[in-house]
């Protein structure tokens, strides 16, 4: 045990915690204290949780179960995980007595003890002193304590270690399964998602509500929406059937068929909901938003107003995202000001939507003025939406300065560098536009990799520009050459200002643009997915304004429903025609 643990004070007097008012003082031997403790949970602060444990200990030696109400009453207790002034102790502080207590009175030695410990340490987001404490209890461990650690890595985003800990379990049970999906899902690693639940259900293990779930994040995210049907068609079977509507489950549903562009298929699951929530409005009409239905996604607002449900933080963001990606101006900036007459107090992301509505529409001096007037700091994410503005409309006075300042904020980040240099190069400043590139060299900063995927036959399969590695690589680099050609033929130019790659020549410039990763995922969609099917991909950055004229000429000519999602919103292509209507 650590030695800072060993000197902690036994006594949580000494720590300055006293009992909590309205308690009754005096000692007992019986149940009443240990149900006192067991029924307050998250209500009971830090320093009452000991007042109680301080009365019990009194009376008599603390047990195991004592400790395991002490230690699952901090991990439930809702004050910040800070240490607090005056009278009262936080979390961190009340682990550390906590854990000394515990390891004075051997208590440790107890299975239910030591879980109770781990859990409240990855609560705490303490995952070395878990990690501890799990190292050091071997004999005391169970299935519960695996599956604990896995959940606390993943919970902390440290993907490498919960596979470290997953990969050496003993045996693993559901729970297990569960704790690993949802930890690369929380990673961001949604393939890897998919090929644990795979192997999960080869290992003969049934997926519950909670795995599904998280599959249906994952589906989400890559574009899957055939595993995604899957997971709707398992939903009907009789293994779901019996069970009461889980809310959190259809909403999942509902939101994995608006990212993947499936907005018939969503609206169809949210119909048949009975007692939603606020969450499942959101999904609906943020998915609207998305998908380029604003009209319908202020509507449904309007709806749920009607219908009783109170419009959260979460609601005003999404609302206010529809009224962007429609140009509403003047209705975003009603909806915003009638935030708090909803008791909605304006945060970060609500400015962030409005300067974004305003910058979209070309409002671009008034946007700016909506950040730097904002009672809080701006987010780079916040000037960054502003700065695509700035390019979409070539304002090179405002997008100097923002693209500079978002240079300063997120000096690592090459996108950052990127965007401003496009800017420069639209407006044909060409010097300014050599000094960023050079400054991101000698930085020695990269532009973050575009990736597309595509699923078919129940695989994602990922492309990056320029790919080489896929299996029918001949084929698709073939039938783009062929693209090209019809393509020119019907007027098609490339549009190479914004090619931001150490080359001269327009020739090079081109063929860099021919072989982006959208573009050779929609080629392997076209050699693959029947004629009657809509091509379906993910991209995890903005399509370029080549790549989209690209995508609405290949739409016609080849007569092909094509679905893209960049990181902004969702590209509809059909013939020769996007959904949002060049606004993005």
């Amino acid at each position: 045990m650590p030695a800072r643990l060993r000197r902690l004070p036994s006594l949580p007097a000494r720590a300055g915690l006293q009992p909590a008012a309205g308690l009754s003082t005096a000692p007992s031997r019986g149940c009443p204290l240990h149900a006192a403790l067991a029924r307050r949970g998250a209500s009971v602060p830090a320093a009452a949780a000991f007042a109680l444990y301080s009365r019990i200990r009194a009376a008599a030696s603390p047990s195991p179960y004592t400790f395991s109400l002490l230690l699952a009453s901090l991990a439930a207790s809702s004050q910040s995980p800070s240490s607090s002034s005056g009278g009262g102790c936080g979390r961190i502080a009340a682990a550390g007595l906590a854990h000394a207590q515990a390891l004075k009175c051997g208590a440790l030695a107890h299975p239910v003890v030591t879980n109770c410990l781990l859990k409240l340490y990855c609560v705490l987001g303490l995952l070395r002193d878990a990690r501890r404490v799990f190292d050091w209890s071997a004999a005391a461990l169970d299935a519960v304590s695996w599956n604990t650690m896995v959940s606390g890595y993943g919970k902390s985003g440290d993907l490498e270690a919960a596979r470290e800990v997953f990969g050496r379990m003993p045996e693993r049970s559901l729970v297990s399964w569960s704790a690993m999906i949802d930890a690369c899902v929380r990673a961001g690693e949604f393939a890897e998602a998919l090929r644990v639940f795979d192997r999960m259900r080869q290992e003969g293990f049934a997926p519950d509500a909670v795995v599904l779930v998280s599959v249906l994040k994952a589906c989400a995210h890559l574009g899957a929406v055939e595993t995604g049907r899957w997971v709707h068609r398992l939903l009907e079977t009789e293994q779901f059937r019996g069970m009461p509507r889980n809310v959190m489950l259809q909403t999942a549903l509902v939101d994995m068929y608006c990212k993947c562009g499936c907005i018939d298929d969503a609206w169809s699951v949210f119909g048949g909901v009975q007692g939603g929530d606020v969450v499942l409005w959101n999904a609906m009409i943020g998915g609207l938003a998305m998908n380029g239905h604003g009209e319908r996604a202020l509507w449904l607002f309007r709806m749920m107003r009607d219908k009783g449900f109170l419009p959260n933080e979460s609601t005003f963001v999404v609302v206010l995202c529809a009224c962007t990606h429609t140009g509403r101006v003047d209705e975003g900036k009603k909806i915003f000001k009638s935030m708090q007459d909803h008791g909605v107090e304006p945060q970060r992301e609500h400015y962030g939507c409005l300067a974004d509505l305003l910058g979209r529409a070309g409002l671009i001096e008034e946007a700016e003025t909506v950040l730097l007037d904002m009672p809080m700091e701006p987010h780079a994410s916040q000037w960054g939406a502003l700065m695509s503005s700035c390019l979409m409309h070539k304002n090179v006075n405002v997008g100097e300065r923002v693209g500079k300042r978002l240079i300063e904020l997120e000096p690592d980040d090459g996108g950052r560098y990127v965007v401003l240099f496009n800017l420069y190069a639209v407006n044909g400043l060409w010097e300014e536009a050599r000094a960023v590139r050079q400054m991101m060299e000698e930085r020695g900063v990269k532009k973050e990799t575009g990736l597309s995927f595509i699923e078919w036959n129940g695989l994602v399969h990922e492309f990056m520009s320029g790919d080489t590695r896929h299996p029918q690589t001949r084929h698709i680099y073939q039938l783009l050459e062929d693209m090209e050609r019809r393509l020119q033929l019907i007027g098609y130019v490339k549009d190479t200002t914004q090619v931001i790659m150490d080359m001269d020549d327009e020739e090079d410039k081109g063929n860099t643009l021919s072989y982006h990763s959208e573009r050779l995922a929609l080629a392997f969609g076209i050699l693959n997915i029947p004629h009657d099917m809509p091509i379906r991909i993910v991209k995890n950055l903005r399509v370029c304004r080549d790549c989209h004229v690209h995508a609405k000429l290949v739409s016609k000519l080849y007569q092909r429903e094509i679905i893209v999602r960049d990181r902004h919103r969702f590209h509809l292509f059909h013939d020769g025609v996007c959904s949002c209507n060049d606004y993005w």
